[in-house]
């Protein structure tokens, strides 16, 4: 698939900083929020982080959801890595 040639070619470009597992060794439980990571579309930054959800049974062709539930690659490059949220994010 074309899009996970290009997260391969990106992942190998520029590898992802301590503490994220790549896509490529393991991937988060569904639904599950994470702290993503994906190559940035700005030049003042090589990465960019949000919150986001892995989805595939919800949406297989574009499993990666963002907090409001659109698809991450709506709005940029596809994710490289993520970590756990439960420390960083939960209910106010």
């Amino acid at each position: 698939e074309l899009r996970l040639a290009r997260t391969m070619i990106d992942a190998t470009i520029r590898p992802l900083p301590s503490g994220f597992t790549s896509v490529f060794f393991d991937l988060p439980s569904e639904n599950q929020p994470v702290l993503a990571i994906r190559l940035s579309g700005y030049s003042c930054a090589t990465f960019e982080l949000m919150t986001a959800r892995y989805m595939p049974t919800y949406r297989p062709r574009s499993p990666w959801r963002d907090i409001s539930n659109d698809a991450v690659s709506d709005s940029g490059s596809d994710i490289l890595g993520w970590r756990e949220a439960a420390d960083w994010i939960g209910p106010v």
